[in-house]
């Protein structure tokens, strides 16, 4: 059974990731690694539109180069397969997390529980770095418990995740919990104590030592204050698949904890992390699964019996079917992946014609599509919020729902062409009410332009 779902695993990470990039905001990333690529400093970098103008730093630029470099050698097929080595990467180290504290069987099962709880974050974006480091961490601090071994590779570590996303100082505030757990329970005093604190101690000067520099530290709590904005940053869904395997996921770790009686306090404050993740965000729903991991699986072995030692069969097992898993993943690609989703054929031949530099309207959702398929569009929306202010932000938003003014914001922005989902109020409001031309249209997407002096109005 174990080997049947660690395999089961890897198969459906593989033909989830076989399939056309889907999610927009990938292509923002590409977008954004090119810029990097073509000149674009760290620590200051430009805009891809002149509605966009905060001075922002960059928390995600190794991978976006990454990302934009695979491209250019590879295309859209080579970053198809860094989505796929994401997602091995990650059920990898979430069955290593879990096979701490149980068998195979506990292991896989939890492994198969957690990736369904992460769905909602499992796409070609560097957040699946985040999670794999989540993880990594938590079971890095699991052995330092049980080995007394300080986890200094967690220093390093950080600082590369400081290049990678914009997560790496929940590696930290795991760091400060451990330490803090190790030593109520009496397990690190001493010399010993501060040999373990000056993990994420250092950790956190590591991630000051970045090409982006110390800006790195408010350039996080940025990213925080525009949550209102941004639908993923808004509270999770425990009905939903993902929050229900979250639920599970906590509900039997912490049930086991309380059954012990006497409870560490290591336990009881990665739990309390882990909680505070899973109500915190849908954001961060994954990132309560990566911690959650290996406590439930400690659970679910109670409950078979002794936990059994990894063998070299085992790990070979592992390593040969991540092996055979990308090597798979190479050759399905170029045929499966190589294109976008597929879009109305006058999509490419109208906005490709459209002059440089021309302001377009826009979803947000698509927006990092377009900024990639179609570079030469100034345009007011994407997803990557750092780059705006708060104050485009509110006027983006005032567009999107109507509020009162929102036509006079628009004939500001000089917008020559709108491109939107039709079934949107602002769709249906620049057709009906103010009597823009539908140049061309489809279920999912449409052109519009405005009527002659409209903007005089």
């Amino acid at each position: 059974m174990p080997v049947v779902l660690v395999l089961g695993v890897l198969v459906v990470l593989v033909k989830m990731a076989s399939r056309p990039l889907s999610n927009f905001d990938t292509y923002f990333h590409l977008r954004f690694g090119h810029e990097f690529l073509n000149g674009w400093s760290l620590r200051h970098p430009g805009s891809v539109s002149t509605f966009a103008t905060a001075d922002w730093v960059p928390t995600q630029w190794l991978p976006e180069v990454v990302m934009a470099q695979t491209e250019d050698w590879f295309g859209l097929a080579g970053v198809a397969w860094l989505s796929g080595l994401q997602l091995c990467t990650l059920a990898l180290v979430l069955y290593w997390s879990a096979r701490r504290w149980a068998d195979p069987l506990a292991a896989s099962v939890v492994v198969v529980v957690a990736l369904i709880a992460s769905g909602s974050g499992l796409s070609m974006r560097p957040q699946v770095i985040s999670y794999i480091l989540v993880a990594l961490t938590v079971g890095a601090w699991i052995r330092a418990r049980e080995t007394g071994r300080v986890p200094w590779f967690l220093i390093p570590v950080t600082w590369i995740w400081a290049m990678s996303h914009g997560m790496w100082p929940i590696g930290i505030l795991t760091g400060l919990l451990a330490v803090a757990g190790l030593r109520c329970d009496g397990l690190v005093r001493g010399r010993e104590l501060g040999r373990h604190l000056a993990v994420p101690v250092l950790a956190a000067v590591a991630a000051a030592l970045t090409p982006v520099g110390p800006g790195l530290y408010p350039a996080v709590l940025l990213v925080t204050s525009r949550a209102q904005y941004f639908s993923e940053w808004g509270p999770p869904d425990f009905t939903s698949p993902n929050g229900l395997a979250l639920v599970l996921l906590i509900a039997v770790a912490a049930a086991h904890m309380f059954k012990r009686g006497a409870n560490e306090w290591f336990d009881i404050l990665m739990l309390l992390m882990v909680g505070g993740w899973a109500v915190y965000s849908s954001r961060t729903v994954p990132v309560a699964a990566a911690m959650v991991a290996p406590f439930a699986a400690r659970a679910l072995q109670a409950a078979i019996g002794p936990m059994q030692p990894a063998d070299v069969r085992e790990r070979l097992l592992l390593w040969s079917g991540y092996s055979v898993a990308l090597l798979s993943l190479a050759v399905i690609v170029p045929h499966t992946a190589d294109e976008p989703p597929a879009q109305p054929a006058w999509v490419t031949s109208s906005l490709a014609q459209i002059p440089s530099n021309t302001p377009v309207l826009n979803d947000m959702s698509a927006g990092g599509y377009l900024m990639w398929r179609f570079p030469q569009l100034d345009l007011m929306l994407h997803g990557y919020g750092d780059t705006f202010t708060t104050s485009e932000l509110d006027r983006a938003v005032d567009m999107l729902t109507l509020e009162p003014g929102w036509d006079t914001t628009l004939r500001e922005s000089d917008a020559r062409f709108a491109v939107l989902d039709p079934a949107t109020p602002l769709a249906y409001a620049l057709e009906h009410e103010e009597g823009w031309e539908v140049v061309h249209e489809s279920d999912s997407i449409e052109l519009l332009e405005p009527p002659p002096g409209w903007f005089d109005q």
